[in-house]
């Protein structure tokens, strides 16, 4: 079997677990299976023959699924039972800033948190466009465990699917970019930042969003009265865990004064440090006391001094 004809084999094997995968996702899976001495052009010459063919289809900028087969979100992982998070959010056309940061937010949080938490993720984009979207998108806001809502850009579609959500008395958690303020005040809406620019806040976002996930309860919720109980807990864990988010921001906020404070102290004592005395001046004040006491080592140091001119 040629080295291309091996490539496409395991990326089929990838794709075959029905969901989308990125080509990063795809090399991984090669060195997985001990395939590293292939070069950039026998993988994209793989992957451009498999599209060819139409057996995979490229739904995304470097991202492919098996051709003609709806994506079907797995229920299990290495034996343990996966639940669904709907991911909610702006998307924009293919090429532009507003999908290129939905990516970034997807693949770097909110996938790779909750696949450590034991969800699969979609996103409306990886829907089966065959169907009615608008039903798809419906059922998943009924039905998933979880719905992540990404607030940023103020798009019409996300805040009316975050209102459809809230009927179901399931899980929902916000985010919003960093400095963005929401435009209305709804104080059960309790959102989370990230800032897609900063590392730090990358990494702390995905504490806080791995926190939030584990503290739901994911009971399932009736149209009775007995799914209130579930309900309200569900809110008091979203706001206990907001409490902890402002906590997080404050304390931040107080070790950047204090570090402010520290620099403002050093550089107002610099300021107020009197500039280094000259050699000669150090002397006179050495010398001054001791020749006002003894007028006659004046003349001594007088003749010493014509010495060495």
């Amino acid at each position: 079997m040629t080295k291309s004809a091996m490539i496409k084999e395991v990326i089929i094997q990838l794709l075959s677990d029905g969901g989308s995968h990125t080509v990063s996702e795809m090399k991984d899976y090669l060195a997985q299976k001990n395939m590293k001495d292939y070069s950039e052009g026998q993988f994209a010459g793989s992957v451009n023959n498999l599209l060819k063919n139409k057996r995979i289809e490229k739904i995304d900028r470097g991202i492919y699924r098996i051709a003609g087969t709806e994506i079907v979100l797995p229920k299990e992982r290495n034996g343990v039972s996966m639940k669904r998070c709907f991911v909610v959010s702006p998307i924009g056309d293919t090429g532009t800033d507003i999908r290129k940061k939905a990516d970034q937010l997807y693949q770097h949080i909110i996938k790779p948190v909750c696949e450590k938490c034991g969800f699969v993720t979609q996103r409306i984009d990886e829907f089966n466009a065959s169907g009615s979207i608008t039903q798809e998108i419906l059922d998943a806001l009924n039905d998933y465990e979880l719905v992540i809502a990404d607030l940023t850009g103020h798009n019409p579609n996300v805040f009316f699917e975050i209102g459809y959500r809230a009927k179901s008395q399931k899980p929902i958690i916000h985010l919003k970019r960093k400095d963005e303020i929401i435009p209305f005040d709804v104080p059960a809406i309790h959102t989370f930042e990230y800032d897609l620019t900063d590392l730090d806040m990358v990494s702390a976002t995905k504490d806080r969003l791995e926190q939030v996930i584990k503290n739901f309860k994911y009971d399932e919720v009736k149209e009775s009265k007995k799914g209130s109980n579930s309900f309200e807990n569900n809110i008091m864990v979203a706001s206990l865990n907001d409490i902890l988010y402002k906590i997080d921001v404050l304390t931040e906020e107080i070790k950047k004064k204090e570090n402010e404070t520290i620099k403002t102290v050093i550089e107002t004592f610099n300021a107020q440090k009197p500039e280094p005395e000259s050699f000669e001046t150090e002397m006179m004040k050495v010398l001054m006391p001791a020749l006002i006491k003894n007028p006659d080592a004046v003349d001594a140091l007088a003749k010493l001094s014509e010495k060495f001119k």
